[in-house]
């Protein structure tokens, strides 16, 4: 009985933020209200300095908890236990040894097109020569590529709404529950970092520089191709209030399409098929398009039907999977009236492609790479100094569980 009621109940509270959060959008892109740029500037340079000291002691942290948990095992064959065994990450570093192809220079090598191009694209550039331990150095870019992002963040916040306010959304992401993905070997960072400053570039007036990054976050991720809807609105609220942006920046709007359009085309070069990667996830992992309310309900069943026989899936995927949607959905909801209109609509149609896949592992990991979460939530705790800290407090604790069951394998990918 109880798994019918809320079977029902909490897609509907679901959907109802998402169309709350959907008539705020349209109406503050169709009607908007001028609102004066931030005279603040600077902190830039802190923000990523503290990003990187930060992801520098994490990862710290990770070397010490290996050799503590692998004694006696060599430091580089330890690393490559704890992270390159219950993640995608060994995948990237196949891609960048051997690339994309259709026969078996490694294991499954045809299905390996289901990921995108640039990290290991990256990692290639970086060591042309195979000269360094491709695991080291998968990680050894992550701090960096992290201290981007949150500079990018920073300095988004704080051109809309002040430097108080982008440094409580960047204290907020660093302890998001799945911030470990930040720096373990995965495409967190490098999409956040993208995705932060194409939207800060666009924001400037910086069609070029937009341009470039969101054609290489179409190039990360899927949702990068979500950055062209952002731009959209972005200039349709421009045109709507009078300040009309010149031609070619639609140019820079089209540009993570052209980043996704270019990840088809390696699709269709290597397999004759520009969607060769969808019939792959489906064949293999019953992986498609689906809707967020329906991922609801059926972690909803696995939860109750799991809950004995397997605690820990149950917990960790359907559980952690459940309260993700719920939260970020109720999260940009609360926000809706203050959150610019382009990242609440980027992160209504984020969350409804990454929470609507039909067999969805990883809820957590994609939303920490949503900027609007953070910015949102740091929002909503302006002039709530106490309240700020309790949340603060709160996260950590879920972090460091978090962090905790991804460090012992358990179910997180």
């Amino acid at each position: 009985m109880a798994l019918e009621i809320l079977s029902v109940l909490l897609p509907l509270g679901a959907v109802l933020c998402f169309g709350w959060g959907s008539w705020q959008c349209a109406r503050r892109t169709l009607f908007p209200r001028f609102r004066p740029r931030g005279q603040e500037t600077g902190g830039t340079g802190r923000a990523a300095l503290l990003c990187l000291l930060v992801g520098a002691g994490v990862q710290g942290a990770f070397v010490l908890w290996c050799l503590c948990r692998y004694p006696g095992t060599p430091l580089l064959q330890a690393l490559q236990q704890q992270f390159y065994g219950n993640t995608d990450a060994r995948h990237y570093i196949d891609l960048a040894l051997y690339g994309y192809g259709s026969g078996e220079l490694f294991p499954e090598q045809y299905l390996m097109i289901v990921f995108f191009p640039l990290f290991p694209w990256l990692l290639r550039l970086l060591n042309p020569f195979g000269w360094l331990d491709w695991g080291i150095l998968a990680l050894a870019v992550q701090p960096p590529l992290f201290a981007a992002a949150g500079a990018g963040l920073f300095a988004l916040v704080r051109d809309r709404f002040g430097k108080a306010t982008a440094w409580r959304t960047l204290a907020l992401l660093l302890v998001s529950p799945a911030s470990v993905f930040f720096w373990s070997p995965m495409t967190e960072s490098l999409f956040l970092a993208l995705s932060v400053w194409y939207v800060f570039c666009l924001e400037r007036d910086r069609w070029g520089g937009a341009a470039l990054l969101g054609m290489l976050a179409g190039l990360t991720r899927a949702p990068g191709g979500l950055l062209l809807g952002l731009a959209v609105l972005y200039l349709v609220q421009r045109c709507r209030g009078g300040r009309r942006p010149p031609w070619f920046a639609w140019g820079a709007a089209l540009a993570p399409a052209l980043g996704l359009g270019g990840y088809f085309a390696l699709n269709q070069w290597v397999y004759g098929r520009w969607d060769q990667y969808a019939v792959y996830q489906k064949e293999h992992w019953d992986q498609g398009m689906g809707l967020f309310t329906e991922t609801i309900r059926y972690h909803l069943r696995y939860l109750f039907s799991w809950w004995d026989s397997d605690r820990t899936a149950a917990v960790w995927v359907c559980l952690t999977a459940v309260v993700c949607i719920l939260l970020a959905f109720a999260l940009l909801a609360a926000a809706a009236r203050r959150l610019p209109a382009s990242w609440l609509g980027y992160g209504l149609a984020y969350l409804a492609v990454t929470m609507g896949a039909t067999w969805l592992l990883s809820a957590p990991r994609y939303a920490v790479a949503l900027f609007s979460l953070p910015a949102a939530l740091a929002l909503l705790l302006q002039g709530h100094p106490r309240l700020t800290c309790c949340t603060w407090a709160v996260l950590l604790g879920f972090n460091l569980a978090y962090t905790g069951a991804y460090l012992t394998h358990s179910a997180i990918y």
